[in-house]
């Protein structure tokens, strides 16, 4: 006997971690439904005598006499099939149904990479309660690929993540929402820029001494930071469409990535330091000054592309949205990391002695005396 809807509150089972938002709230529960080695007579019966709209009634699932879910049949294929024959025949997506307690992002982008109309969802006792259907699946993706592009922009609701953020709030709701919403970043990133702004004044005396180290300061702090942020981009996007997994991360998307990052640093460091060398090196008698930019650089962008696989990594293991504190986190690493390759380099190759004048400690004076010793072999 062919019926279209089950009793949803059958469904039991709590998950041991409840999911934030859970694939429960968006389901259907009318659906079109016949019992195991029913006839396909039957089930083109049932799909007219349901009472579904024409999207859920484009499947007909196959339940056992308890209820549980055994698989589904397309109505396509039923209608050239002969009326006698058994629905078994044709069942499709045995292991396609999902928990009730998934999240509905998870759930959205199985009904899409299986490109199918309806998800079966089961309870803990894999009885069918309902169905995703493929519209459904599709707001909940543009939301979900909504908050994240809204969080990467740093105008994510980190008081409330439960709270879809719409921009009206942003652009016409109270002042004080929009500037709660976007101070938090913008502080993780002021902390970041002081973390750097003392690195380099812990250099200051090396950029004394040789002047032609801060015109390229900008280049290495840029182009680390363009390089993270397009490694997170990717990462955002490939685990939004499921093209990054927890499952594989380490052994395809971060061996790839760092393999990426490695030809680009490897390119992007020997354009960079030649430039250096004839632009700046040679006029002014440091020829070191290419090979201190060039390894800056590689460090800066391998640095970069790694760890804007690796934080949001991180963050999702952690059971933390990566998308608003990923970037930060980068930039303050990759700066640091960069600029202190750049100076130890500059100190080491161009050959800059920082030892303090014996004269100068004896009478308190505020300055040292710095001196540059050529350590190029002739």
């Amino acid at each position: 006997m062919a019926n279209t809807t089950f009793d949803t509150t059958r469904a039991t089972g709590a998950p041991n971690r409840p999911a934030r938002d859970p694939i429960s709230g968006r389901i259907r529960d009318a659906f079109v439904y016949v019992t195991d080695g029913a006839k396909v007579a039957d089930a083109i019966d049932a799909v007219r005598s349901a009472r579904v709209p024409t999207g859920q009634a484009a499947c007909v699932f196959v339940i056992d006499a308890q209820g549980r879910y055994k698989g589904f049949a397309r109505l396509s294929a039923l209608l050239r099939a002969d009326a006698e024959s058994t629905v078994n025949a044709f069942i499709d997506g045995r292991d396609l149904a999902v928990p009730l307690d998934i999240e509905q992002e998870a759930a959205a982008r199985r009904l899409q990479l299986r490109d199918v109309p309806l998800l079966p969802v089961v309870n803990a006792k894999f009885e069918m309660i309902g169905v995703l259907t493929f519209d459904d699946a599709m707001d909940i993706l543009e939301q979900e690929t909504t908050d994240d592009i809204m969080f990467k922009a740093g105008v994510g609701d980190v008081f409330n993540t439960d709270d879809h953020i719409r921009s009206e709030r942003l652009t016409q709701g109270p002042i004080w929402y929009t500037v709660r919403v976007r101070i938090m970043f913008l502080m993780v990133t002021l902390a970041g820029g002081l973390i750097v702004g003392g690195l380099i004044d812990q250099f200051e005396d090396v950029l004394g001494a040789v002047i032609a180290l801060a015109i390229f300061i900008p280049l290495v702090m840029d182009m680390g930071g363009n390089v993270g942020t397009q490694s997170s981009t990717i990462f955002a996007r490939g685990f939004a469409l499921g093209h990054v997994t927890m499952q594989d991360f380490w052994r395809k998307s971060f061996a790839r990535e760092a393999a990426v990052g490695l030809v680009m640093a490897v390119g992007i460091a020997l354009v960079a330091g030649t430039v250096a060398y004839f632009w700046q090196g040679l006029p002014n008698d440091i020829p070191q000054l290419g090979i201190v930019v060039g390894v800056a650089l590689f460090t800066s962008v391998f640095t970069a592309a790694c760890l804007g696989f690796l934080m949001p990594y991180v963050m999702v293991k952690m059971g933390i949205d990566h998308a608003p504190g990923a970037d930060p986190f980068i930039t303050t690493i990759k700066d640091f990391t960069g600029l202190l390759v750049y100076f130890l380099m500059a100190s080491w190759l161009i050959g800059i002695d920082l030892d303090v004048d014996d004269t100068a400690m004896m009478h308190d004076a505020p300055y040292a005396t710095v001196a540059l010793v050529n350590t190029s072999v002739d």
